[in-house]
């Protein structure tokens, strides 16, 4: 009579787990397309709070520096936000007023998660996979960047200044309720400032 019990309550499960779903993401670069724009926008939130005004008008060379492989675009990105503020890119260093050493402190994206529900886990016996079941889940995605400038004399190497750290945050939130309500919270289509500004 267990044995029958025993049978039924497994059908059940695997009946009312048929209906749920896991899916999968696949990603082919290595940051998913939420990522790259929570780095952009926290780059280009660091960037307002950068003043490149002793520089506008002059012309200058610039070297990026970064612990990750992410500096490559910051720097090309950084560059373009200096001409857009007025500041003239020397084609070689021999043509610069100026050398911007530029530092990105820190640049990545962090997630945090919080959890309250059911867990995934695997049935005994038959290896059925059971989804975990969420009461509430929330899933944080942190864009940060921190960058610093440090500008020399292009002919002599003196030392000129070093700017205050220009800091950048974006968000991107996924929350689900009981199972079924899902929602977003990003803060991440509010640009400071785009190629095309004048």
């Amino acid at each position: 009579m267990r044995f029958y019990w025993l049978v039924r309550f497994c059908v059940c499960v695997i009946f009312l787990a048929s209906g749920c779903t896991i899916s999968t993401q696949i990603t082919n670069t290595p940051r998913s397309s939420i990522e790259q724009r929570l780095l952009v926008r926290a780059l280009e939130r660091s960037f307002a709070n950068l003043d490149a005004q002793p520089f506008k008008g002059k012309t200058v060379s610039v070297d990026f520096y970064g612990l990750t492989a992410d500096k490559d675009f910051a720097k090309e990105y950084f560059t373009a936000w200096l001409q857009n503020q007025g500041v003239r890119i020397a084609a070689s260093v021999n043509e610069a007023q100026f050398h911007l050493k530029v530092f990105a402190v820190a640049l990545g994206v962090d997630q945090g998660q919080s959890f309250f529900g059911a867990p995934a886990f695997t049935v005994p016996l038959i290896g059925f996979v059971v989804p975990e079941i969420p009461l509430f889940k929330d899933i944080k995605h942190s864009g940060y960047a921190e960058i610093k400038i440090a500008a020399t004399d292009a002919v002599s190497g003196q030392f000129i200044n070093e700017s205050a750290s220009g800091t950048g945050k974006s968000a991107h939130d996924d929350y689900t309720v009981l199972v079924v309500i899902h929602f977003t919270r990003s803060d991440l289509e509010t640009p400071n400032w785009s190629l095309g500004d004048g």
